[in-house]
């Protein structure tokens, strides 16, 4: 029988190793066209664009982003949706703006409810701008209200399996607002987590209040 010295051991774990993180790497959903995300939120927290590319990579983002000025581009979707989550806790750096959607995980006895809220200190109290990697927050410390409103139950509705051009299409006026008939949709958190899955910075619209897809 053959064997194999450590070294050749150890190079041959490192090379499958490599195999695999590349093969995820190349599994991660890409754009067509560079998605872009408005870096002025960093002021409100005083942190960089390398901090940023640091963030993003530790929270799954496959692809290094481009920035250019205070714009970050990518055509990798967990680099956006990244980009996006450290987005949405600056605000809670700048007071006085009206808040994105938080997508939250909430840690209850038996299991893990995810929360779609613009209230996240309903959920979480404490939270800060800072907590964005923070695997999950703890049920108890949440008004129950509002926990039952934003949770996430089921796998949606027909909207679930579009992909996103035709569900931003479906849904959406050219400006990103949710289209009136469908304002009903706006109070459901199952489609307001779609969009968060698609990529996109979910907020509302300040005179209809309908839900808004920021199209930067």
């Amino acid at each position: 029988m053959r064997t194999f010295s450590p070294l050749a051991r150890m190079l041959a774990a490192m090379a499958i190793v490599a195999t695999t993180a590349a093969s995820a790497q190349s599994m991660s959903p890409r754009f067509k066209e560079p998605q872009a995300v408005p870096l002025d939120f960093l002021k409100w927290i005083g942190k960089s664009t390398d901090w940023l590319e640091q963030e993003i990579a530790a929270l799954g983002g496959a692809g290094k982003p481009t920035i250019h000025g205070d714009i970050l581009e990518t055509d990798d979707l967990g680099t956006l949706k990244a980009a996006n989550r450290v987005r949405a806790f600056a605000f809670l750096a700048a007071k006085g703006l009206r808040p994105p959607y938080f997508d939250l995980a909430v840690a209850a006895a038996d299991q893990t409810i995810r929360c779609v809220t613009q209230y996240p200190e309903s959920i979480a109290p404490d939270i800060g701008a800072m907590d964005f990697a923070k695997k999950s927050f703890p049920a108890a410390a949440a008004d129950q209200a509002e926990l039952k409103s934003c949770t996430v139950a089921g796998t949606g509705g027909d909207f679930a399996g579009l992909d996103r051009a035709t569900y931003r299409d479906r849904y959406f006026n050219a400006s990103g607002t949710l289209k009136p008939e469908f304002r009903d949709l706006g109070d459901d958190p199952a489609f307001k987590a779609k969009a968060i899955d698609e990529g996109f910075f979910l907020t509302t619209e300040d005179y209809s209040g309908l839900l808004q897809l920021d199209l930067h």
